[in-house]
């Protein structure tokens, strides 16, 4: 049996309410992102942590439901030169933190992390290019009917991915936040009612980072001043 990856070295460079993502020990291409222990798990409500607890299925229900939409959307694409607007995954590996989920690690323009939504929003360096980059993704996100449940702006990154040995063009990737997570899978029930939910979610996403979400265009566009 291979010898579980060490991450205890490092400390991880994204944490969510569930996991934590650490650099690849051997592999600058990918990422591990780890379940945290529940222990570990902070500012979670009092019902999560309840019905965690009481139901301990829920702590991974989140990467089932990530990568059963990764495989829907591969699936139906295999095309050799498709590109999902959403981020690759790889499996599984053992770790000295515990079981890591896979997956790409998009390149910043310095060869470290690619820059979130968030960051630039935060620091107002949001550009025109960014916005066409992200408004490219959003297309695609519904033109591929990508079940979308968690859209929020440290979600969305801008950077360069790996294709065959280099490095691709700049795009806008979702990393995290596909799969319908929700309770009643509604938004897996067909086209109208995920496009239904993905709008709801650009709104609410817009309206909490002073965006503004053209719901006819479904298009993202900054305030004018």
């Amino acid at each position: 049996m291979a010898r579980p990856l060490s991450l205890n070295g490092q400390d991880p460079v994204a944490q969510g309410l569930q996991r934590a993502v650490y650099l690849h020990p051997d592999d600058d291409t990918k990422l591990i992102k780890v379940l945290l222990p529940q222990a570990e798990t902070h500012n979670r409500s009092v019902f999560g942590n309840w019905a965690e607890s009481t139901f301990p299925s829920l702590r991974s229900r989140h990467v089932r439901k990530e990568y059963l939409e990764y495989l829907r959307v591969m699936l139906a694409n295999q095309a050799p030169e498709f590109q999902p607007p959403i981020s690759h995954m790889y499996g599984f590996v053992a770790t000295d933190r515990g079981l890591g989920c896979l997956t790409e690690k998009v390149m910043g323009e310095t060869g470290g992390l690619a820059v979130t939504l968030r960051q630039l929003l935060v620091e107002n360096r949001l550009s025109d290019a960014h916005l066409e980059l992200l408004n490219t993704t959003v297309t695609r996100l519904y033109d591929l009917n990508i079940r979308a449940s968690d859209l929020k702006t440290r979600n969305f990154v801008f950077g360069k991915r790996f294709q065959a040995g280099s490095l691709g063009p700049m795009e806008c990737v979702l990393i995290d936040g596909f799969g319908d997570i929700h309770a009643i899978p509604v938004r897996s029930m067909g086209r109208w009612p995920n496009r239904l939910g993905l709008d709801d979610s650009c709104k609410r996403m817009a309206a909490r980072h002073g965006l503004i979400f053209d719901i006819r265009q479904r298009q993202f566009r900054k305030h004018v001043r």
